[in-house]
């Protein structure tokens, strides 16, 4: 039996198809020689317990990452890897060499804090080989303790997680310029691969994905997806392009984001 959606449904899903063909299309760039060439890439769909759903794709011709909640696209082209960041909704962007924005990204986690390496271990996700890293917080941070300090009285801060578990993957090959624009967005410098998962345990038993991977394969697309957008207002900070200032402040984390990020 046909199932026949609501006029507000209908509405909205062709909304938001309209949204993320948008943000999907490079600008300016529908009828270029790129456009007819076909190159072979990893897709990767993920959630951010921040951004919500994004779409990563991986290649030799380029690095790209869709993010619809903030009207984000990011690329990242050889030889030179430099990342260009634009809001396609508001026309704003900034451009970035690939050693700063390996440093300051646009990120894809809450909180970034000090750390220290418990154990690494080999494993398998969905079959693939895969490497799974713990890290134990280190408790005498000097800027987790500001931070503990200043929002003791926060109901959202009155159990900090003690660890963390990176699942990354071990079957890609990434092309250098490839992995620093991941080390930007994901902000663990020291490690080669993609990040599939990242989970935080807490002392009360609570553990919180802050990243999780719900498919990853190959796809053909068109070359022209790698084409840095160049129609738009180069914006005065990272915050005015990503609304990044706004998101911490609502997740009371303004000020350990500015320890961390001098």
């Amino acid at each position: 039996m046909r199932r026949h959606l609501s006029k507000p449904t209908r509405t909205s899903l062709l909304v938001a198809t309209a949204l993320a063909a948008t943000i999907t299309q490079p600008m300016g760039v529908e009828s270029s020689p790129e456009a007819k060439k076909q190159v072979s890439v990893w897709k990767v769909e993920q959630i951010s317990q921040l951004e919500g759903p994004i779409t990563l794709y991986i290649g030799t011709s380029g690095v790209k990452m869709v993010v619809p909640a903030q009207h984000v696209v990011v690329v990242a082209v050889p030889p030179k890897w430099d990342v260009t960041l634009v809001n396609v909704k508001d026309k704003l962007g900034l451009n970035f060499t690939s050693e700063v924005w390996k440093g300051r990204g646009f990120r894809l986690v809450d909180r970034v804090v000090k750390s220290v390496e418990k154990s690494r271990t080999a494993t398998k996700w969905r079959g693939q080989p895969a490497a799974l890293m713990v890290r134990t917080v280190d408790t005498s941070d000097p800027v987790k303790e500001q931070v503990e300090m200043l929002y003791r009285e926060s109901a959202g801060r009155s159990t900090e997680f003690r660890s963390e578990e990176f699942l990354y993957e071990k079957w890609m090959k990434l092309e250098p310029g490839a992995q620093k624009f991941l080390c930007g967005i994901y902000r663990v410098p020291d490690f080669n691969g993609l990040m599939l998962r990242r989970t935080r345990s807490y002392p009360n038993g609570r553990v919180d994905t802050a990243l999780d991977t719900k498919d990853c394969k190959q796809v053909t697309i068109s070359t022209a997806e790698f084409v840095c957008p160049t129609t738009f207002k180069v914006a005065k900070n990272i915050n005015e392009v990503t609304n990044q200032k706004k998101k911490k402040m609502q997740a009371a984390g303004l000020l350990e984001d500015m320890f961390l990020d001098k």
